[in-house]
């Protein structure tokens, strides 16, 4: 198992797990949803622990469709 900063993970191809206290930044939509990592977007294929900029560039927001780039941070 590999250690690398805040993350664990068996090896660079598999899903990192967050480490206990360890906590993501989330991004608010204008329509109001917010991206929560620990959740992630199980809907559309997206794993919990997922931060948002390891989210696909094609990513939209499961409410409204809005890219990324209209999202903050909060």
């Amino acid at each position: 198992m590999l250690v690398h900063g805040s993350f664990l993970c068996q090896n660079a191809k598999q899903k990192f797990h967050i480490k206990e206290g360890f906590e993501m930044d989330k991004y608010e939509c204008p329509c109001g949803y917010v991206y929560d990592p620990a959740e992630g977007d199980p809907d559309n294929g997206i794993p919990a622990g997922t931060s948002f900029a390891d989210l696909p560039e094609d990513w939209l927001c499961p409410v409204c469709d809005s890219e990324k780039e209209f999202f903050e941070k909060v």
